[in-house]
């Protein structure tokens, strides 16, 4: 009975916003499939998804986020930071699923979390956030305008950009004051600026395994 309030609840607060966030269940599972196809990047990391605030003022206290179609709904739970885990084969029901979360549309991010049992709190490998930003176009190329997914997908894709003007950046909760890349004695500055920093994920002369060093200010936390 429990769950079954939790559950209700949850559908009560997401669907109680007019104009909701929401991702299309089926875009969300092309980014799995990438994810599988692409797995040797970060062979011992499993594929989570993060929701980040667009802005300061997006309050991300008591987010509800569901799998809702027209004939079934079910809650996702959502750990620290917002970090969930996403259901699949689900069956029939959820083939036009869509996931909602309790916040206007354009208010939050869906993001790829991936983590192999290297990093830490200020480590970041290469061959993850390469697979990131795979599962992340995997999911987002379907909805952008054909004029900006057939620009970008001529250039390679966010992820292997031809042109050094195209890069992909990540984001961190709090304010970078330095970023540098290291593998097998061989260290460089990554670009970094406010909370992102803009790893060389095209550059293969970087190995899967170079680890990413990053500095916080920690009196600077993003909210």
């Amino acid at each position: 009975m429990e769950q079954a309030g939790q559950d209700a609840a949850a559908s009560v607060n997401v669907k109680g916003i007019r104009d909701p966030d929401w991702k299309p269940y089926s875009a969300m599972l092309k980014g799995i499939k990438r994810f599988e196809e692409k797995h040797a990047l970060a062979p011992d990391a499993e594929l989570k998804f993060l929701l980040e605030p667009r802005r300061p003022d997006v309050d991300m206290h008591a987010i509800a986020l569901r799998l809702e179609s027209d004939e079934a709904g079910m809650a996702i739970p959502l750990g620290e930071r917002n970090i969930f885990s996403l259901p699949v084969e689900q069956g029939p029901l959820y083939d036009k699923a869509e996931l909602t979360v309790n916040r206007k549309a354009g208010s939050v991010r869906w993001i790829p979390y991936i983590r192999s049992a290297a990093t830490s709190d200020t480590l970041r490998r290469l061959g993850d956030l390469r697979l990131a930003c795979e599962v992340h176009w995997a999911i987002d190329k379907e909805t952008l305008p054909f004029a900006m997914r057939t620009a970008m997908g001529a250039l390679g894709g966010p992820c292997n950009f031809v042109s050094q003007k195209g890069t992909y950046s990540f984001s961190e909760p709090r304010r970078i004051t330095a970023a540098t890349i290291s593998f097998n004695g061989k260290s460089a500055p990554v670009p970094f600026s406010g909370t992102s920093f803009t790893p060389p994920l095209r550059e293969q002369d970087w190995s899967d395994d170079s680890m990413i060093e990053l500095a916080f200010d920690n009196d600077q936390t993003a909210q």
